[in-house]
């Protein structure tokens, strides 16, 4: 009995070693390449709703530690439409936009995809541009009357911001698919006695402010 109690004690005050569970936290690099999407919202939108307008657009969005993407948005857009009152409206030109993409959602520990992205951002937008518009009655609430107006070749910038929320899904591989609404608001209106546009490339209808959507397919390098 004592030599089996003697063992027991020694197998009591055995020390215990502690196990140290590694970090589940992986440090991300900063540099995660960058993608190049097409926008193709507007080729489906010309064809089925605003036949008027026409927009081909360009991005560029790069991925800094999957959390802030710096963007640029480049492209070339117009409008030519007459209405019912034989009042007609032609525009094209260049537009720019730069901004920046935060991500929103962090993924799921358990999903199977990690490059997912829930997004929300900034844009500043810049057209310059030139418009025509013909056969507009305009009437002086003033001194009364009105006259034709037809003029040509008017040139005009203008400058905006937009609101984004969307997403950027990985549909194969490398091959990305993003959509995202925009609520867009006009940072420099018409000057008093000056004729508006009544659609700015890279913008849309000249008011302010206005929706807008965006569709799509890119590639990440």
């Amino acid at each position: 009995m004592g030599l089996l109690s003697s063992i027991h004690a020694q197998e009591e005050v055995k020390p215990i070693k502690k196990t140290v569970e590694k970090s589940d936290t992986v440090k991300v690099k900063v540099w995660q390449g960058f993608f190049v999407e097409f926008d193709v919202a507007p080729l489906i939108e010309s064809a089925l709703i605003n036949k008027y307008a026409y927009t081909y657009q360009g991005n560029l969005m790069i991925n800094l530690s999957n959390r802030f993407f710096p963007m640029i948005e480049m492209g070339y857009a117009g409008a030519d439409k007459t209405n019912i009152n034989e009042i007609s409206f032609k525009t094209s030109g260049m537009f720019q936009k730069i901004g920046i993409d935060f991500r929103l959602l962090k993924p799921h520990p358990s999903a199977t995809i990690k490059h997912n992205f829930v997004l929300g951002g900034l844009r500043f937008g810049m057209s310059n541009f030139n418009y025509s518009i013909n056969n507009a009655l305009i009437e002086d609430p003033y001194w009364g009357g009105s006259e034709i107006i037809n003029e040509n070749s008017i040139p005009s910038t203008k400058y905006w911001f937009e609101f984004v929320a969307g997403t950027r899904v990985s549909l194969y591989k490398n091959i990305y698919l993003g959509w995202n609404v925009r609520n867009k608001r006009l940072l420099n209106k018409t000057k008093e006695g000056e004729i508006s546009p009544w659609y700015v490339p890279g913008y849309g209808l000249g008011k302010s402010p206005i929706w807008g959507f965006s569709y799509t397919v890119g590639y990440k390098f």
